[in-house]
C-alpha cells in the first residue's frame, strides 16, 4: 500500500516507507488531511484534533495581572465530519470514538452523523484502553455489525482493524 501519515507532534518512532506530513496546527492538519485524502481508497482518523483553540495567540508572553483571567475559544475545524461529507464513493473512511460514558451509543451516534463506514471506539475508563500505555480495548462498529476485541498491544489492534476493513472493502466490490 501506499501510505501517508499526516500527524503533529509526536514522540512515536517514525515508520518506513510512508510519506509523512508534519503539522503543527489544528488549520494545517485539516488542509493536509484534506488534500491527501482526496484521492485515497482508505482513511483512518486515528486521533481527534482539539475541539477549540484559542481565539488569539500572543506573539509575546502574557504578564500576570492581579485579577483573573479567561481565554476565548474558537471550534476548530470537524476533520472527521467534513472527510464524511466531501469523500468519494471509493473511499473506506474509519474513525475513532474515544468516550468517558455511554461509548457503544455515542460511538454509534458519531458514525452515523459523521458518514462514517467504520468506527473504533474505545472507554478511557476501561483498564487498558486509550491513549496511555501499549495496549487498547477496542469495538468495531459498521452500519450492519460491531465486534468488541479483547485486550491487546496497539499493534495487534491496528492489525485487527485492517484485517476488518479490508473484508469489508473487498465485499463491496
Amino acid at each position: 500500500a501506499s501510505v501517508t501519515v499526516v500527524k503533529g507532534h509526536t514522540e512515536a518512532e517514525e515508520p518506513h516507507f510512508v510519506k509523512m506530513v508534519p503539522v503543527k496546527s489544528a488549520q494545517q492538519m485539516f488542509e493536509a488531511v484534506k488534500e491527501e485524502a482526496a484521492d485515497a481508497d482508505i482513511v483512518i482518523m486515528a486521533a481527534a484534533v482539539a475541539d477549540y483553540r484559542p481565539s488569539e495567540v500572543y506573539d509575546q508572553k502574557v504578564k500576570k495581572s492581579d485579577g483573573e483571567m479567561s481565554i476565548a475559544l474558537t471550534r476548530t475545524q470537524d476533520i472527521l465530519k467534513y472527510l464524511g461529507e466531501n469523500r468519494t464513493a471509493k473511499t473506506f473512511l474509519c474513525g475513532f470514538s474515544m468516550e468517558t460514558e455511554h461509548m457503544l451509543e455515542n460511538s454509534r451516534a458519531k458514525r452515523k452523523k459523521k458518514n462514517l463506514d467504520m468506527i473504533a471506539a474505545n472507554n478511557l475508563k476501561q483498564q487498558g484502553a486509550g491513549f496511555a500505555g501499549d495496549t487498547n480495548v477496542l469495538t468495531l462498529i459498521t452500519e450492519d455489525w460491531e465486534k468488541e476485541l479483547a485486550l491487546m498491544s496497539k499493534d495487534e489492534a491496528a492489525k485487527c482493524l485492517l484485517d476488518e476493513l479490508l473484508k469489508i472493502k473487498k465485499n463491496k466490490k
